[in-house]
């Protein structure tokens, strides 16, 4: 992939005066920014067509957001211009395999960039999945095998660490969420995920880990696990079928196992009496863009099972299943609505 800085094109780069301006210093939230990020690497690529340059010129102009997204990623595309090739954007984005963090330390001058310009890349889910370990796209999911035997199943949009040593063994989930089925073979050392709010311990198990804004969902269908919130020494233990939610502040007695949960790490949906809004925030968490639906049929329900590995499939199965109507303004924005003179 050519991704050469000078490249330039009417409807992808700004003008020569828009260049010259200031990016607003307005918080951008960072699923915009991903989406702004995906929209600059899909342009750098030589292959981008004329539909796609105008898909993006129409997401730009969609939302005020949108646009300064678009120009605070563009300042950092100039910056990167002057920095040495090795930690020029090109090397970033064209690396065949997957980056380690550690890398970045050779990268001089990148995470001070992103830094200085306020609006918190490194926490950001692109930048997050290219420093991880192991990391899985939207709608990608991924198997590992760790050293130790231990095997994982990577939800879409996940990104975890890994770090054993002679001591510990320690993943670090930072976002999304991993299905995990711990080796066998004896091990004396401690195995654990860590999360934002604390970690979760198995004892020969399979289990998950979901990492939400303000919580992580644990669910247990193998074997036990105890949790334990940061700065506490309380510790509330899991058996097989069983599932819990540890936030800041608490962690939720335990319940009976959502029978469906094991699906989503086998790329199903599986709906049960389920509402269409339910539906459809699902399936947005394994495919880019936007979806939504009339405000008529949010509240409809469903029952049924759903590809998440084909989301235009799971969409045209739901539209077929309730008489709707998918109405795609581009690849990346679609909608479901009643269908015209149909029901309601």
């Amino acid at each position: 992939m050519n991704l050469n800085p000078k490249r330039a094109d009417a409807m992808s780069r700004p003008s020569a005066n828009a260049s010259q301006e200031t990016p607003s210093r307005e918080t951008i939230s960072p699923a915009v920014l991903e989406q702004a990020s995906l929209w600059m690497a899909r342009l750098w690529s030589d292959d981008a067509t004329d539909a796609q340059r105008k898909a993006c010129l129409q997401w730009r102009q969609a939302a005020p957001e949108h646009e300064r997204a678009w120009q605070q990623l563009q300042a950092i595309d100039g910056r990167l211009g002057t920095l040495p090739r090795h930690a020029a954007r090109s090397e970033l984005f064209e690396a065949s395999s997957q980056v380690s963090r550690r890398h970045l330390l050779q990268w001089g001058g990148v995470a001070l960039l992103a830094g200085g310009l306020g609006f918190g890349l490194p926490r950001t889910p692109q930048w997050q999945r290219q420093f991880a370990d192991y990391a899985t796209g939207i709608g990608e999911m991924r198997d590992v095998t760790l050293s130790d035997g231990t095997q994982l199943r990577l939800d879409t949009d996940t990104a975890i660490d890994v770090s054993f040593d002679g001591h510990q063994r320690r993943l670090h989930l930072l976002r999304g969420g991993v299905l995990i089925t711990t080796s066998k073979t004896p091990d004396a050392r401690t195995f654990s995920v860590m999360t934002r709010e604390g970690l979760s311990y198995p004892l020969g198990t399979r289990f998950s880990v979901q990492q939400h804004s303000d919580s992580t969902h644990v669910a247990v269908f193998e074997g036990r696990v105890a949790l334990e919130r940061r700065r506490s020494a309380k510790r509330t233990t899991l058996d097989a079928g069983q599932q819990a939610a540890m936030s800041a502040e608490r962690v939720t007695s335990p319940e009976p196992l959502d029978t469906t949960e094991l699906a989503r790490f086998e790329g199903r949906l599986v709906a049960e009496s389920m509402r269409v809004i339910e539906v459809l925030d699902t399936l947005k968490r394994y495919r880019h863009g936007v979806l939504r639906c009339a405000p008529e049929v949010a509240d409809r329900r469903v029952s049924g099972v759903f590809s998440l590995e084909d989301t235009d499939r799971a969409l045209a199965s739901l539209a077929d299943a309730l008489s709707l109507e998918l109405v795609y303004r581009t690849p990346l924005w679609v909608t479901l609505k009643p269908r015209s003179g149909g029901q309601k």
